[in-house]
């Protein structure tokens, strides 16, 4: 019942964010010369995806690394990791909702393309690959936005069961999306976007939303409480 109840005030913060992250988006590929390899590696992943020219082998290695990840960063130790074509699993000594939505919101091959560019960048003068590594930013972002999109609309995951349930899990999934995508183009476009005025953004509306749905609960309330007094 405390998962559904935390799920329902995150609502308003979800759906702002959802909004406030599309518009940084759309602010972003407005920038066409700069955002084109972004978008041209986004239109690959999507056609690829759509002709169904893809490896559910490397969909499941990156879940399970992201479990994986998330049982290092909260101290579980992990007992083994099992990848196959058709499945896979991480043996930890525990969980928590970190680690089992993890692969659900950590976009584990954008992070990694990312990882290797910044360390990349400690050696060399990395400014002619940048267009690249934003296309391959572009693809890897996509890839994993798709492929969660469709687990999500599919069979209900065990992960989600653990983590609290579908309507707790499946809405801190969309939000932590929402987050994630504003900072990975923050990272991309630097000088174009502000995190500061995005977090100012979410708020304002956040609280905008819970207070015309407070105003709606209570004018349906008031509605009903006049109507049964009559009776």
């Amino acid at each position: 019942m405390s998962k559904v109840l935390t799920a329902l005030a995150l609502a308003p913060f979800t759906a702002a964010a959802a909004f406030a992250t599309a518009a940084l988006l759309f602010s972003a590929l407005a920038r066409r010369q700069t955002a084109l390899p972004l978008l041209l590696g986004a239109a690959l992943c999507g056609l690829l995806h759509c002709c169904r020219l893809k490896s559910r082998f490397f969909y499941i290695l990156a879940h399970e690394l992201s479990h994986a990840l998330a049982a290092l960063v909260s101290g579980v130790k992990i007992r083994k990791i099992n990848v196959g074509k058709n499945g896979g699993y991480v043996a930890l000594s525990a969980t928590n909702t970190f680690i089992s939505l993890a692969p659900y919101f950590i976009p584990f091959y954008a992070l990694a393309s990312g990882l290797i560019y910044g360390l990349a960048a400690f050696f060399t003068d990395m400014t002619p690959y940048r267009p690249l590594f934003t296309g391959i930013a572009g693809f890897f972002l996509t890839y994993h936005l798709l492929n969660t999109g469709e687990i999500l609309t599919g069979p209900m995951q065990s992960d989600l069961k653990k983590a609290g349930g579908a309507l707790f899990s499946v809405s801190l999934v969309f939000l932590l999306n929402s987050l994630g995508l504003a900072l990975a183009l923050k990272l991309i476009f630097p000088d174009l976007i502000s995190l500061g005025s995005y977090a100012a953004g979410v708020w304002t509306l956040a609280v905008e939303i819970a207070s015309r749905i407070f105003a709606a609960v209570l004018y349906i309330y008031n509605v009903a409480k006049i109507y049964y007094s009559d009776r």
